[in-house]
């Protein structure tokens, strides 16, 4: 049994803040820029605390798998990338839906039960951070939501923490 961080990139590593404060000499890579050091530190506090494993919910994921593995190594990014949530939103699904209609707003939460209903057996707990709210009201309390401005912070750090290890 481990405990999984369902780890959204934009607005919890990778910053507003951040990129207003980048300048020439900002660290880039095939990648991109470097995410925001405070942010990821502050992953990398959950991660010490509760030894939890990484799956990425993030838009990101489209890279796949060894790309991300890549990159966190690349990085040097704290944890480890267990794996990736699976995409619930097919292409067929997009072209023949009414967009207006459709309830997009809880993808991700999908995406995240679908993962999780995958691995039943191996989680004995998780926490969601993200900056976006699109998850499913039985997740609620799982959820460390962030502010897209400055990402994940400490406080943020010490909520995710607390729902892992109880």
């Amino acid at each position: 049994m481990r405990k999984i961080i369902f780890l959204d990139i934009d607005g919890v590593l990778n910053t507003q803040d951040w990129h207003s404060r980048m300048t020439k000499d900002t660290p880039r890579d095939e990648f991109g820029w470097a995410f925001d050091p405070v942010a990821v530190e502050n992953l990398g506090h959950v991660v010490k605390e509760t030894v939890a494993a990484i799956v990425i919910s993030s838009s990101w994921k489209f890279l796949g798998l060894a790309k991300l593995k890549e990159m966190w190594k690349i990085r040097n990014l704290p944890g480890t990338v267990l794996d990736i949530t699976p995409n619930t939103v097919s292409d067929e699904m997009l072209l023949n839906a009414n967009l207006d209609e459709m309830e997009l707003g809880v993808c991700r939460g999908n995406e995240i039960k679908e993962w999780l209903s995958k691995h039943k057996g191996e989680v004995s707990n998780y926490v969601i951070i993200d900056d976006f709210d699109d998850m499913l009201p039985e997740q609620e309390d799982h959820v460390v939501l962030t502010d897209t401005l400055i990402g994940i912070t400490e406080f943020d750090a010490e909520k995710a923490i607390t729902i892992l290890n109880n």
